[in-house]
């Protein structure tokens, strides 16, 4: 088939499903590479239609295409749209049964589904490795690949090993889509995922429509009304932890503003019921931490406003390209107060475990599980996440690090629980928990709990047993919330013990207890240090006084003019800096490093150095053409004649 005739077969199946007569910018370059069998790396901004890359060649090709994704709502989400579209898709993921799992493998392997989503955790799955070879496979897509680099060397080591589905299926392109990486993750994506020859099409960052805006600001709510004032119709507030979030979603209400609020601590049909009430325009503000954004598709973003300082530039952008992906106008602000680099500091700390911390971690699993030195326990250990996190005196995020460091060094493989499944002991008897229920005289209650005692095995009651959730769900006619109530309830009156779904996780040790771990360090420090140069890269930008887009652009590798004309920076929204004669001699200090090139980081080594007040004069500087920036990425300037002249008034001997 020709090149004209495979663009009209294309732009045929965009118009029969999609409705669209021609491909965006991009989209036609990668999905002609991949119907010629290249490899493709495609870099298209939020919104630009990464997904059609994939999803119009996967109806083209004879058999099926592989989807790795990196979340299990992303996945469901996706494979919704395809079905309400035509398009035969499905997923596979813990969220279905044993049975449903391999009924659907079955579906694959006689060509029901074009399209099949994956995590890439299940890529090492000895079904999915049993049943390949017979699934005729014929494209292998990589959505949000920037995972790769951002997670596949901490959390998800999974995405490491996505190239080993060359050897499984030699000759069948990949093709690896994300709308942010700076040409270093560019690197590591077209490295670990051993692309061939790749054909790479990397689109404009520059959003056009985007009004980009840092405020540092003491009241925060103050601002935040301010823009709610100011910029009509729905938006987005990211805030840093699940607690935030449900702080400004009270405030909201509070202020009479239709606020939902979308964090991972929710449960699926409350995320969910958030999710669906906002992108049907029934609430006009989303209050959510990071887990909400990744596949959502709302044109009509008006605004996207960070409360908190996030991690990444990457994930900035990307949370705030959110806004304004119709083309229309939309406004992205950053609200910054002195001290907000604590939290991700903090996040970073939790994230990258010192080797003494991975030590603790492991002794307290041994001894809460009577392992001694030497032996090898041949059934699983169960853990559970929130106790460790207490005895070995680190957060949950730290303990769940730790023991995927610990199944990467081979002590022990990680079974990880799954989110329909509740873990549950029995502290008491059937007899005597019957006895205390009848006693309450709540009927509810009392009926929950018969149902519960007709349901588990006898093993409840003397050690941990697996409970289905949705089983429990459909017996005793209650949602999931009530479910779990009940559980917290027979806990607090020792009648059980439980664990919150996705808390509870087994171990099978494949090694003997050692007294001293010997791990390999130098993966962990590279970790740490790659999230620090992140977080540098963000708080640069928080204090950078030339333009916002310049910066950005800049980043991630393209050319821009200095000024937009935009953004708060150029369009001067910032009070001007008031000058003191205290100021002085911080000000001649400041003109000194910058004349003798020392590097901002060396700067606060004197007390003479507030870092509180520094961004404000060196603001002060720019704005009065005392100094020019040379490369706002690295917070370098040059002193201008007027400097020089300035230097040589305070210091005329020199």
């Amino acid at each position: 088939m020709g090149k004209n005739q495979q663009k009209q077969g294309a732009e045929a199946i965009l118009r029969q499903y999609w409705g669209y007569d021609t491909f965006r910018d991009g989209q036609w370059d990668i999905i002609a590479a991949l119907l010629n069998n290249r490899d493709a790396l495609g870099i298209l901004p939020t919104g630009g239609g990464k997904s059609i890359c994939y999803q119009v060649p996967a109806l083209m090709l004879p058999g099926i295409t592989l989807v790795i994704s990196p979340l299990i709502a992303l996945m469901q989400d996706q494979v919704q749209r395809l079905d309400k579209l035509g398009v035969p898709a499905t997923f596979i993921n813990s969220s279905l049964r044993p049975s449903e799992i391999d009924q659907r493998w079955t579906d694959i392997e006689h060509g029901r589904y074009k399209l099949v989503y994956l995590a890439p955790e299940r890529l090492q799955n000895e079904m999915f490795l049993a049943r390949i070879e017979r699934m005729k496979v014929q494209l292998i897509a990589v959505d949000e690949a920037h995972c790769i680099s951002e997670w596949g060397y901490d959390f998800r080591p999974a995405y490491l090993q996505i190239a080993s589905l060359r050897e499984l299926v030699p000759d069948v392109p990949i093709v690896a889509l994300t709308a942010t990486a700076t040409p270093p993750v560019r690197d590591d994506i077209l490295l670990h995922l051993q692309l061939k020859n790749p054909f790479v099409l990397v689109s404009g960052f520059n959003r056009p429509n985007l009004t980009w805006s840092i405020f540092q600001v003491e009241n925060k709510k103050r601002k935040v009304a301010d823009v709610l004032r100011g910029v009509q119709g729905t938006g987005v507030i990211y805030a840093a932890t699940r607690k935030a979030v449900e702080e400004w979603q009270q405030w909201l209400l509070a202020e009479g503003e239709q606020a939902a609020a979308y964090h991972g601590g929710m449960t699926a049909s409350d995320r969910e019921q958030s999710a669906s009430g906002w992108l049907a325009g029934d609430t006009r503000i989303m209050v959510a931490t990071n887990a909400f954004g990744m596949g959502i598709d709302k044109p009509d973003v008006r605004f996207v406003i960070h409360v908190d300082l996030p991690g990444a530039l990457e994930s900035y952008y990307q949370e705030a390209g959110r806004a304004g992906r119709d083309g229309e106008k939309g406004h992205a602000v950053l609200l910054y107060r002195a001290g907000d680099e604590e939290t991700p500091a903090g996040l970073i700390q939790d994230s990258h475990p010192a080797l003494d911390v991975i030590q603790r971690i492991y002794d307290a699993i041994c001894l809460h599980a009577r392992i001694a030195l030497g032996d090898v326990p041949m059934e699983p250990i169960v853990v559970h996440v929130p106790a460790l996190a207490r005895q070995g005196q680190a957060s949950r995020s730290t303990v769940r690090v730790a023991l995927d460091t610990l199944a990467r060094e081979g002590h022990w493989s990680v079974l990880r629980g799954k989110q329909h499944t509740t873990m549950i002991r029995f502290r008491q008897s059937a007899r005597s928990v019957r006895h205390y229920m009848t006693n309450l005289k709540n009927q509810k209650l009392t009926d929950f709990v018969e149902v519960l005692l007709r349901t588990v095995h006898a093993d409840a009651f003397s050690d941990w047993w697996d409970m289905d959730l949705r089983l429990l769900e459909r017996k005793t006619g209650l949602p999931r919330a009530r479910l779990l109530d009940g559980f917290a309830f027979l806990e607090s009156r020792e009648l059980l013990a439980w664990v919150m779904p996705g808390d509870q996780l087994k171990l099978m040790f494949a090694l003997p207890r050692v007294k001293k771990l010997r791990l390999n360090v130098r993966h962990l420090d590279m970790a740490r240090k790659r999230a620090v140069r992140r977080l540098n890269d963000m708080m640069r930008y928080t204090r950078s006084v030339t333009c916002r887009r310049h910066f950005l652009l800049k980043y991630f590798g393209e050319n821009s003019p200095e000024q937009c004309g935009t953004c708060d920076i150029c369009l001067g929204r910032h009070e001007a800096v008031i000058i003191t004669p205290e100021d002085e001699p911080i000000l001649r200090q400041l003109l000194k490093f910058i004349r003798d090139d020392v590097p901002r980081a060396q700067w606060f080594d004197t007390h003479q150095m507030p870092d509180s007040r520094t961004p404000e004069l060196i603001a002060w500087l720019y704005q009065e053409e005392y100094i020019l920036a040379i490369d706002p990425l690295e917070d370098q300037y040059r002193l201008t004649e007027k400097a020089g002249l300035l230097l040589k008034d305070w210091e005329p001997g020199e």
